[in-house]
Order: C-alpha cells, then sequence, then structure tokens
C-alpha cells in the first residue's frame, strides 16, 4: 500500500456540467488543496451527489490523497436537469461529462471513472466510445445489461426492482420502508403494481412491456461490446452479489478479446452488493480479513495503471480473491484460476427427492440403472416457494441457511456423500438438468449450498431459467406437455473451501419470491399475465439423462 501525503480538501458544489442536450447536470467537484491540475475520478449518481453518510465522506478521502473526484447527479435526479429514464441516458450524458471534466483547468487530462451497482452500469455504457482523457474504470458490483439480471433476470421479473422503482421515483429518494412488500409478492398483473404503493411509473409500465431482449432493450445493453474495451478496468464485487452476473461475465469475456485484454484487474470479496462490509448474518462469519481498505487498493491500481507509478500496486496478481471457509485472501494470475478442473455430481433417487427429508443424492459417477427415473414436485404459483430476503433491503441472497425453505415439497434436495477431504471450489457454477413441465412454460430454480455437520445449509449460490427461454433471451421456445428438455442453470460464481466432514446440496424448484416474481405457468407476458395455473414438473436423471452440476474444482479428493 502506498504512502500518501494526507491533504485539506476543496469542495466545489453545483457545477453546472452541460449534457448534449443542454441538460444542465449538476456537478460537485472534490480537490486537494494544493496545487493542481489533479487526476480525476468521475461518478456518475441517481442516489444524490450530496448524500452525507458515504458518498460525501468517500470523496473527501479520495481527494484527501491525492485523486480529486467530480460527482454528477445522473440526468432528473436531484439537482441535474432534464427527465429522468433510467438505463437509456448514461451513455451520451456520461461522455459530455468526460469532455466537459477533461477541459476544466483542475483537471491534469486523466480521468477515471468509477461508480457502484447502477452507477457501475453508468461507467460501463460511457466506456465505449469515451473522451482520450479517459485512462482506466472501475466498474463495483455493476449492473450487467437489463435482461440478465435487472429487472428482468433470464425472463423472470426481479421483483426488488418494483422496490427500487418506487425508490428512484421522481427527483429524490423514496422511503421504501414504510410498505408492506410481502403483501405484494403475489400481486398480477405486474404492470399495475406501481398503483399498489401509491405511484405510477412510466419506466415500470415500459419495463413490463419488454420481458423479451427486443428492440427496446438492445441500446441499454453492453456486454456485447467487450471486444471494444481498449482500457484497463478493475472489476469489483462480492461472491454474494446479486448483481454478480456482470463482474462473473464481464471479466473473463474482457480478457479473452478486450484490446486491454492485458490490463484486466479483479477483487472479489465475501460481500454482498453493500460492498467491503461485514457480515451480520447470525452465525456467519468471515473473519478479520472480510474489510478491508478498499479506497487505498484503488488508488494503489490508479497509481499503477494510470499515474505510471508501478511501485504502488507492487507485485500483487492480477486478481485478488477472498476464499471462504479459510476465510483468506488470495493472488491470483487470472480466474478462474489456471489448473481448474471440471467435476460432475450427478443427481439420484429412489423418486422422492421432495425436501431435505427426502431421498435425493448427488454422487461422483452417473447411476448404473438403464430405467429412466425422476423426481416430481408440485409448483403452484399461488403458493410459491420462497427466498431468504428482505425485499425492502434490496439485497438478494448470501450465506443464509437454507433449511426452512428445504422443508418445502416443492423443493428437490439431493446431497452428497461427507467429504473426506476439503474441497475447493473457484468458478462458474452450473446445473445441467433434464427437465419436464405439464404446463406449456414454467421456470426452474437451482440453488448450492455448504451443509456443514450441524446440518446448517449455508447458500453459496442460485439461478433460474425460465423454460421457453431456455435457448435464447431473444424469442420464446414453447415446450409441450411432458416433453423432456435439457437446460442449464447458471448459478453464478463463488470460492469457497468445502472442509472435510461437510456435504453439498443443490436445490431444484420452480420459484424464488421474492427474488423473482412467481412465474404463473403460462406463456402469456410474464408483465401482464393475471391467470395462473399449477404445474407438475420433474428433474430426470440415470438412462439417457443425466442431471448433473458441474463445479470447478482444484481438490480432486474422492469423497464419501
Amino acid at each position: 500500500m502506498a504512502t500518501r501525503p494526507k491533504y485539506a480538501v476543496k469542495v466545489l458544489l453545483d457545477l453546472c456540467c452541460p449534457a448534449d442536450d443542454g441538460a444542465r447536470l449538476s456537478t460537485d467537484v472534490y480537490l486537494p488543496d494544493t496545487k493542481g491540475p489533479f487526476p480525476f475520478i468521475l461518478i456518475r449518481t441517481p442516489y444524490n451527489n450530496n448524500e452525507p453518510v458515504k458518498k460525501v465522506p468517500m470523496c473527501k478521502d479520495f481527494a484527501s490523497h491525492g485523486y480529486a473526484v467530480a460527482i454528477q447527479d445522473v440526468r432528473g435526479r436531484y439537482d441535474s436537469e432534464g427527465q429522468w429514464e433510467p438505463f437509456f441516458n448514461e451513455a451520451s450524458d456520461g461522455i459530455a461529462a468526460q469532455k466537459w471534466l477533461s477541459e476544466q483547468d483542475f483537471c491534469d487530462g486523466n480521468i477515471a471513472l468509477m461508480g457502484r451497482s447502477y452507477e457501475g452500469y453508468s461507467v460501463w455504457v460511457q466506456a465505449f466510445g469515451h473522451h482520450p482523457a479517459v485512462k482506466a474504470i472501475i466498474p463495483i458490483v455493476a449492473l450487467p445489461d437489463p435482461v440478465v439480471n435487472v429487472p428482468w433476470q433470464n425472463g423472470s421479473v426481479m421483483w426488488n426492482m418494483i422496490v427500487w422503482a418506487m425508490m428512484v421515483h421522481g427527483r429524490t429518494n423514496q422511503n421504501v420502508e414504510q410498505y408492506d412488500w410481502e403483501s405484494l409478492f403475489k400481486f398480477r398483473p405486474l404492470n399495475r403494481i406501481d398503483e399498489q404503493v401509491g405511484f405510477e411509473s412510466k419506466p415500470w409500465r415500459e419495463w413490463m412491456a419488454h420481458h423479451l431482449k427486443d428492440d427496446y432493450w438492445k441500446p441499454a445493453c453492453y456486454m456485447h461490446r467487450m471486444n471494444e474495451l481498449d482500457i484497463p478496468a478493475l472489476h469489483i464485487c462480492g461472491w454474494y452479489d446479486d448483481d454478480g452476473p456482470s463482474t462473473f461475465n464481464n471479466f473473463p469475456n474482457a480478457r479473452k478479446i478486450a484490446k486491454s485484454k492485458d490490463e484486466q484487474y479483479l477483487l472479489i470479496g465475501p460481500w454482498p452488493h453493500a460492498t467491503n462490509t461485514k457480515s451480520v448474518i447470525p452465525g456467519v462469519d468471515f473473519g478479520p480479513e472480510e474489510i478491508i481498505d478498499l479506497n487505498g487498493y484503488i488508488m494503489d491500481w490508479l497509481d499503477k495503471v494510470m499515474c505510471g507509478k508501478p511501485d504502488s500496486w507492487g507485485d500483487r496478481g492480477r486478481c485478488r480473491l477472498f476464499e471462504m471457509g479459510s476465510n483468506t485472501w488470495k493472488e491470483y494470475s487470472d480466474w478462474p484460476p489456471t489448473g481448474m478442473i471440471e467435476r460432475s455430481f450427478f443427481l439420484d433417487s429412489k423418486g422422492n427427492a421432495n425436501s431435505m427429508f427426502g431421498d435425493g443424492i448427488l454422487i461422483g459417477k452417473p447411476a448404473d440403472r438403464k430405467k429412466t427415473s425422476f423426481d416430481e414436485y408440485t409448483y403452484d404459483p399461488d403458493d410459491p416457494t420462497p427466498y431468504l430476503m428482505d425485499a425492502a433491503s434490496l439485497q438478494i441472497g448470501g450465506p443464509f441457511d437454507a433449511r426452512p425453505v428445504e422443508r418445502r415439497d416443492d423443493v428437490l434436495c439431493y446431497t452428497s456423500g461427507i467429504f473426506k477431504e476439503d474441497l475447493i471450489i473457484c468458478g462458474r457454477l452450473w446445473a445441467e438438468l433434464f427437465v419436464s413441465s405439464s404446463a406449456e412454460d414454467t421456470e426452474f430454480c437451482a440453488k448450492l449450498c455448504d451443509v456443514y455437520p450441524n446440518g446448517h445449509a449455508r447458500q453459496l449460490n442460485d439461478g433460474n431459467i425460465r423454460l421457453a427461454l431456455r435457448n435464447s433471451l431473444e424469442k420464446q421456445e414453447p415446450v409441450k406437455s411432458g416433453e423432456i428438455v435439457k437446460i442449464l442453470i447458471d448459478m453464478w460464481a463463488t470460492y469457497v473451501r468445502i472442509k472435510k466432514g461437510h456435504r453439498l446440496r443443490l436445490e431444484v424448484a420452480s420459484s424464488a419470491v421474492p427474488k423473482f416474481a412467481p412465474h404463473t405457468n403460462t406463456l402469456e407476458p410474464p408483465g401482464s399475465a393475471v391467470k395462473a395455473i399449477i404445474a407438475q414438473n420433474r428433474v430426470y436423471h440415470a438412462s439417457e439423462y443425466q442431471s448433473r452440476v458441474i463445479l470447478p474444482v482444484l481438490d480432486l479428493e474422492p469423497h464419501g
């Protein structure tokens, strides 16, 4: 970590940055109180550039160590003019902000784009076609394409996006904790749920009218442009970040095809969406190394890639990853690390894998059985399988004990034997399943858990797929009732040491409420669907239908 001089900070409030159409974008500037000009960090936020608890202290911290900060309210929010329309103005407004900042006397011509969550999405979309002064980007827990995670994840509504839409409705943030969100989990149609909480959101209704990757969403998508990236990037997220597919996809893709592929860096901690925060889940402790000097880490990286001071970075690896289980940070030259081996755990049962009390197992090789077998459950959209989260928190998932959900008969559970040695999993997680449904469309959700000797089933990560969108997010491909098809569920990624004496468990269900609004089991557009039907869903194993979990492992010791 570099030793830097400490400066007093000078603040310039509410400077006018003109957008291309003349709209005034309010920008606060934090400068070291010494002779300039300075390298700059540009942040564009819908969450109030003068927010006193996190934003102002962060900006002052960077400025006090020599990196000036320009933090701007996005169009239509707080002190900026124009109409707030999430996703669709960030590229053009961001590039206008880059140009304006580069022309100011206090800027030395070096700009890094930084932001977290929606701000991180803004970083990405303005990185393509950026101004020459932009030398680096730091997307932190950034949103991916809007059809990949929010507001739609693989054709299903990320339910908490109505909470977010309510929070950012209008110019200032609204109080979302006053509502009984649980009473709305099964409300239909979803495109009128805004009325139920007392407001009318044009963006929400437009989102609900477009559940496919169509011409409405394509202008807001950026992940297909990774080959154009020509500047260094520091990708930051957590293993429990609910916008994880951005980092989990963008970093490996940039390493393969970006013009700046050799200038990509990665930092992943054991964190939720609230980056670099201590876990507060009962029974979970990631140890004293969980929290780091994140601002210092970012400045050391900027010293190296933007300011020509490589000594600040030293001999650190390209990737710094937190290994859960051992609760230690590890340095790697890439991610996934070299030397990974794909390992499959195959599903099997005697036909009664329903709940954690059933007979579902994970085994190291396919079951030696010629006859096709399956497990079946009833999925009722009006009694959907729950997901352990508080909708108002806007945080989806975490290392929760999944057993309350696993007690239900509409959850299939497949559990491995006890591991005789530690097993290290580091990388992407997949569930390859052979399934069928009595309905014309349905959803399948998969979740991987680390099962402790005391029975705790700690959630690692999970994902979903809508059956009719199993091959493409751009068109529906309905499946006939009872037809067996293969699906591949992206369960995102993890880095965990499954300790000796532990087991692995895969959950399969057809809902995860309120992570996703419950699927109606019909082909009606989910934003306007009202009618729901009950489905009988099956997961097949043995014979030619070898359903399995595919894991990247570093340790191939045999398990019991």
